[in-house]
């Protein structure tokens, strides 16, 4: 059964979704990694926690028993990498990544949701940046985990995640086409109901 698992994937891939999903489907905490790459108490948005802090608050998370971790990070994150039972890839389009970042912006801006006091020259930045995440971040990131390439699973959406998990937990024998990667695979994509 899976009771450690990270999530990494560019912003607005449903990252968070998944997680909170995740969550309360397998009754095990979820963790933002902005919560702690972000010093949430600073008087603006932007501010980074201190590395000590960070590391210090990850090292905690990961001696837990069970855990969902999700966020765009990789280079920090090794102990959280190594502990995982499984990684999931997100690599949701990026203009379905835009639309969900616009979307977000906006239901803070207007209250439904809990704001991170953006402004939308961060709403530009966050938008510029996405659009060199798969290229840069993802690809740096993809290589920093390739040694643990038995727990990758790649995934379109955060849809094909939970199907994954919820065919792993129910003691379904998993597909070969949809097994985690073995030692020496390069990734490849899961694709779950024709999508």
């Amino acid at each position: 059964m899976l009771q450690r698992i990270h999530i990494i994937g560019g912003p607005g891939s449903g990252k968070s979704y998944a997680a909170h999903q995740l969550s309360s489907m397998l009754d095990i905490p979820a963790y933002e990694l902005d919560d702690l790459f972000w010093d949430r108490s600073a008087p603006r948005y932007g501010v980074r926690a201190s590395q000590t802090e960070r590391n210090a608050r990850l090292a905690t998370i990961t001696q837990e028993a069970t855990w969902v971790i999700e966020g765009v990070y990789y280079g920090w994150l090794r102990l959280s990498f190594e502990r995982a039972d499984r990684i999931f890839v997100l690599r949701s389009n990026v203009l379905l990544r835009d639309w969900r970042i616009v979307k977000r912006f906006v239901s803070r801006k207007f209250g439904i949701m809990p704001t991170k006091r953006e402004s939308v020259l961060d709403l530009y930045r966050l938008i510029e940046w996405n659009h060199q995440y798969d290229a840069d971040n993802l690809r740096r990131a993809l290589e920093f985990i390739q040694e643990f390439a038995h727990k990758i699973v790649m995934c379109r959406c955060a849809d094909d995640l939970l199907a994954y998990v919820t065919r792993e937990t129910a003691n379904s024998p998993v597909a070969p086409d949809r097994r985690p990667l073995m030692e020496g695979d390069k990734p490849q994509w899961l694709r779950w109901g024709g999508r």
